[in-house]
């Protein structure tokens, strides 16, 4: 199989595990949502995932995306048993880095519930004990996870991506059982206390891991056989010792660490900053926590669909530019970069914009209509373009060898994020604390595009025209959307739950009917899918 056809298939089958992850991990917010009693009984939950996520980028190390990227060199270099000793390793590192970790977040808890209870005012804010319990809980999460996710990358190194989506759904699947059960026998049978309930929540985490991680054993004991021949046929001569191995996954692993705690650290900029900002603006303390759980869960958990796209992408195109750039191809660099971003803006514009023009029936139909959360949304949906964008020329950068620039990249990007978070909240309340984040997030984006042209010999000339018409395929579909949803509100009294459903059971197959029938008429279906644009048309006649 061609590299082309490998990195596609990869990206199919990362694309469709993320988006059942995602659709999965949208569609337990309406059963949770209506167990906690909302938003700001979900904030809790919130104050908990971020320093979380954080530790657990600094657990990690970078040492998955360092694993893929030293699997998929040396392989392209013929050297397996380089590999393999790497990735023996690199578990047990991680299972103790985990362990470090785990304790490091446990008896840091009290110190970040401090500083999260001293940002901004109110009666209504968690207190310093509460948000101290619920860290520690999800701490246990940590010890885990470096683990399977590296065990994920070693997969991904050897281009395999099956086990690493089938585990990534098992892992959603066993998280939000456990949530939802947990939570719902806490409130309704036990009639426990919210802050219970949400200990529960966050410890599915871990559960979820578990079960990932059983997954993740069950293709390596299959994929075993295949592994020891491939060794066998090592002639390479390369016999690197453990010293040279961690020097060269240290550089590689240190710009994954930046980049994957960037979102993360724009989102505690976010917790540390909100609800003093709003103090400042004169907002009442009441008010705070149910706008910052709208900020960092409600639409957070929503704007992450068109994402899961990025997510998708970012882990498959590593790998094969790694192996291209290792090999000094650079024209199969640029055409896979090429194809790479082209598909990923194909199906993030239209999901983006379609979702800011619906971000009503959206938010309503997945927890209930409020007038801030659907006005955050709308800002937010189209933001989702840009952090996909992030992700992917990450992952680029770190592909052509320049990850050294990635730290300069993520660092200026937070400079920026943290400077005008508070004046824009201060103007805009909740919506400033978007803004901020789109501004730093597309400075970032335009750093990563000079890196890659540069360095990468990447003709973005290329790249002009299919964007554009993607563009003008986006705006007919929004055009025709707008159209049916005004028709549908003509017909609608009150924008309930129900109606909501119903209108985006209408409205999403006339957006995607559009923007289908428009990118394949107009040829962009080809310059973007390729052939499998005319295996599409054979089996849909009206494209």
């Amino acid at each position: 199989m061609s590299d082309q056809k490998k990195m596609f298939r990869g990206t199919f089958l990362l694309t469709a595990a993320t988006f059942t992850t995602q659709i999965l991990g949208m569609l337990y917010l309406i059963p949770f949502y209506s167990i906690m009693g909302g938003e700001e009984n979900l904030a809790l939950y919130g104050y908990a995932y971020t320093p979380y996520t954080i530790m657990l980028s600094i657990a990690a190390a970078g040492v998955p995306g360092a694993v893929s990227k030293f699997v998929a060199k040396y392989n392209a270099l013929g050297a397996y048993e380089t590999s393999e000793k790497l990735y023996k390793s690199s578990l047990l590192v991680m299972m103790a880095s985990g362990i470090l970790a785990f304790l490091a977040l446990y008896l840091m808890a009290p110190v970040i519930a401090e500083a999260q209870s001293a940002a901004g005012g109110g009666d209504h804010r968690w207190s310093t004990e509460d948000i101290t319990d619920i860290i520690r809980v999800i701490s246990f999460a940590v010890i885990i996870v470096p683990f399977m996710a590296t065990w994920r990358g070693i997969f991904q190194g050897h281009e395999s991506f099956g086990p690493t989506s089938a585990s990534s759904v098992v892992e959603q699947i066993l998280r939000i059982a456990v949530l939802l059960s947990g939570a719902f026998i806490v409130i309704n049978v036990m009639d426990g206390s919210i802050k219970t309930a949400n200990e529960i929540a966050v410890f599915a985490a871990f559960v979820g891991a578990v079960g990932a991680t059983f997954t993740l054993a069950i293709f390596w004991r299959k994929r075993k056989p295949f592994l020891k021949e491939q060794q066998k046929q090592d002639k390479s001569g390369i016999n690197l010792s453990y010293g040279e191995m961690y020097k060269e996954i240290i550089r590689y692993g240190l710009p994954f660490i930046i980049v994957g705690m960037s979102i993360p650290v724009v989102l505690f900029i976010d917790q540390m900053t909100h609800n003093n900002a709003l103090s400042l603006a004169g907002v009442p303390g009441s008010l705070q926590d149910s706008w910052f759980g709208m900020l960092n869960l409600t639409t957070h958990k929503l704007v992450m669909i068109p994402t899961a796209f990025a997510s998708a992408f970012a882990i498959t195109i590593l790998p094969f530019i790694t192996k291209n750039y290792q090999q000094k191809l650079f024209d199969n660099v640029h055409h896979q970069v090429k194809s790479m971003i082209l598909m990923l803006l194909f199906f993030v514009v239209p999901a983006g914009m379609g979702m800011m023009i619906l971000s009503a029936p959206v938010y309503t139909s997945f927890y209930s209509y409020n007038e801030i959360g659907i006005m955050i949304l709308t800002f937010y949906a189209p933001v989702s373009i840009i952090i996909s964008l992030f992700s992917v020329t990450c992952s680029i950068v770190q592909g052509i060898d320049k990850q050294n620039l990635t730290f300069y990249v993520v660092i200026v990007m937070l400079i920026i994020k943290a400077a005008i978070n508070i004046p824009l909240i201060m103007n805009f309340y909740t919506v400033g604390a978007v803004m901020g984040t789109a501004i730093a997030l597309g400075a970032g984006v335009i750093m990563n595009l000079i890196i890659i042209k540069k360095h990468g010999k990447i003709r973005f000339r290329a790249f002009v025209a299919p964007i554009f018409q993607i563009i003008v395929c986006a705006l007919a579909m929004l055009l025709a959307v707008e159209i049916v949803y005004y028709l549908l509100l003509m017909n609608i009294d009150e924008m309930t739950t129900l109606n909501s459903v119903l209108t985006l059971l209408v409205t999403v197959p006339a957006g995607v009917i559009v923007y289908l029938f428009i990118s394949f008429k107009t040829g962009l279906a080809d310059e973007v899918l390729g052939e499998r644009a005319q295996k599409i048309r054979r089996k849909v006649k009206f494209l």
